[in-house]
């Protein structure tokens, strides 16, 4: 076990270098590092605070800033992961890697990581930075548990894209529709999934006029553990004050974050299994 450990490592490693040194990440890093350090800084400062956003306590700025994570790290993760079946498929690379004495699954394993690390590079620089820039605007540093839980849930997030990202590549049978794919998917979670949920709610006769109800706000919250972002974000609202927290438990919450960590994977790794390139 520890041997085929050590080889999906090296070679996820040896993926997520050269995606490191592509023209895509000179361009995605600065901008991922620049917003989360501005997020940070942003929503630390009272006077740029927008009115209504209530920001007590370095836990609070950095649940704001997640909403930086939501947009531009998962983008990334599509933006440098649509190619790494598909493109392989078309130039004959993938034939060749699937006839090394590797196993399949351990193949899908190590692409997974590749694309996973070389997404958490400059986000976790961009973390590391933003926390230094929240120190200096409100006199304190993160208590440890809120930035703990701020690394983990954006591993977690830009793991779950990871899984989508390659799935769709694995299922194009061209680089546009796997492109197509990965950003349609993108843009269902991110912009669309209220949709869902105001048809859900308003089946079960909730008035969706008024999103701030608790009866729309339990609603959206189970609706919300069929999303990654909204997985995402409830993990962040467990470190809030006790009035911002989920009406959920924390119980449900992880084990849809274990779903969405363990099923995503099972299903690539098997199409990988499956696949004739």
């Amino acid at each position: 076990m520890s041997d085929r450990l050590q080889s999906i490592w090296a070679v996820g490693l040896h993926d997520a270098k050269r995606r490191v040194r592509s023209q895509r990440m000179l361009i995605l890093a600065p901008l991922v590092i620049f917003l989360l350090c501005a997020a940070c800084w942003g929503f630390a400062d009272s006077r740029i605070v927008p009115a209504g956003l209530v920001v007590n306590s370095p836990a609070d700025v950095l649940f704001l800033s997640s909403t930086s994570i939501v947009f531009i790290c998962t983008l990334s993760v599509v933006l440098l992961g649509f190619d790494a079946i598909s493109k392989r498929r078309l130039t004959g690379e993938l034939a060749i890697d699937l006839t090394q004495p590797m196993p399949r699954s351990d193949y899908a394993l190590s692409q997974l990581l590749g694309v996973w690390l070389s997404a958490m590079l400059p986000t976790i620089i961009g973390i590391f930075i933003g926390t230094f820039l929240i120190q200096r605007q409100m006199g304190v540093w993160p208590a440890l548990g809120d930035l703990s839980m701020f690394i983990i849930s954006t591993g977690l997030l830009l793991w779950w894209y990871t899984s989508l990202q390659l799935l769709a590549s694995s299922m194009a049978r061209d680089i546009g529709a796997s492109v197509t794919l990965g950003v349609g998917t993108w843009l269902f979670f991110v912009f669309l999934w209220l949709i869902p949920t105001l048809v859900i709610a308003q089946s079960m006769g909730v008035d969706v006029t008024d999103t701030t109800s608790l009866a729309f706000d339990r609603i959206q919250e189970r609706i919300d553990l069929f999303s990654p972002n909204g997985v995402y974000q409830l993990l962040m609202e467990t470190r809030l004050s006790s009035a911002s927290q989920p009406h959920l438990s924390k119980i449900s919450i992880w084990i849809s974050a274990i779903v969405w960590s363990i099923l995503p994977t099972y299903v690539f790794c098997s199409r990988i299994k499956h696949l004739k390139p």
